[in-house]
């Protein structure tokens, strides 16, 4: 199913044939997740965010500001504008597990979401569980979602500071280095070296498994990666090696 506007402006949703399921009645509307889509009643100030099942019935009441899309049972959700509103986090029964607190949030990965206390520049990002306590308690710079167990995080300024991983404890596993970082995917993360200006792979030890050498690089999938030198764009294998197309 999927978000359908009508000839009236209203938002309804489709499915795969293009037959309407949901009849076009709200102001808004997103995707499906884990069941159930975020929907706004109103206009796009002062309207408000509810959920509902695949019957169109709301499951939880227009109340939210804003409102994202469900992840591992929990949906992040704004009170107040989007300059001063406080974020929190409620199950499918529209409960709050985390009450609305966070300057910032993510969604939950592994388990564990990304929270921001304080603005983009001075605040400290943390991260909390599903019970809406802080499993690691703010502290760092700036902080990224969880992936493959590890995190990455910066301790310091956006020009001086440098990367690292965490772990779900909050140990640092590889220790701040670079000058950027990604997600892990297939066991290997790129990394940025500003002095080079390449990219690289590390692996989850920290070593660097693949130089950086690249002018751009995107993460692995399937034990490839695509990146460019220059004005060429190639795919690469785990040992860095260019992977020629097979005739």
């Amino acid at each position: 199913m999927h978000p359908y506007e009508s000839e009236n402006g209203k938002w309804g949703y489709i499915d795969a044939t293009q037959t309407i399921v949901v009849e076009p009645r709200f102001d808004g509307a997103e995707e499906f997740s884990e069941g159930l889509a975020p929907v706004r009643m109103g206009d796009v100030f002062t309207g408000k965010y509810g959920f509902i099942d695949k019957t169109g019935t709301f499951v939880i009441n227009p109340q939210f500001d804003w409102a994202e899309e469900f992840s591992e049972g929990l949906v992040r959700v704004r009170i107040g504008d989007d300059e001063n509103g406080k974020w929190g986090f409620v199950d499918k029964a529209g409960k709050y597990v985390a009450e609305p607190q966070f300057d910032w949030a993510e969604d939950f990965s592994e388990g564990l979401a990304v929270v921001r206390i304080g603005d983009n520049r001075t605040g400290k990002w943390g991260y909390i569980d599903k019970t809406g306590k802080y499993a690691i308690e703010p502290q760092y710079a700036v902080a990224c979602s969880f992936s493959e167990g590890l995190a990455a995080v910066r301790v310091g300024d956006e020009k001086t500071g440098k990367w690292g991983y965490i772990d779900k404890i909050g140990n640092f596993v590889i220790n701040p280095q670079f000058d950027r970082t990604y997600y892990f995917t297939d066991g290997l993360a790129r990394i940025y070296i500003v002095d080079l200006g390449k990219w690289g792979y590390i692996d989850k030890a920290g070593e660097i498994v693949i130089e950086p050498q690249f002018d751009e690089a995107r993460d692995f999938s399937i034990d490839q990666a695509l990146v460019r030198v220059g004005g060429e764009l190639f795919y690469i294998d785990r040992k860095g090696n260019k992977i020629t197309p097979h005739e």
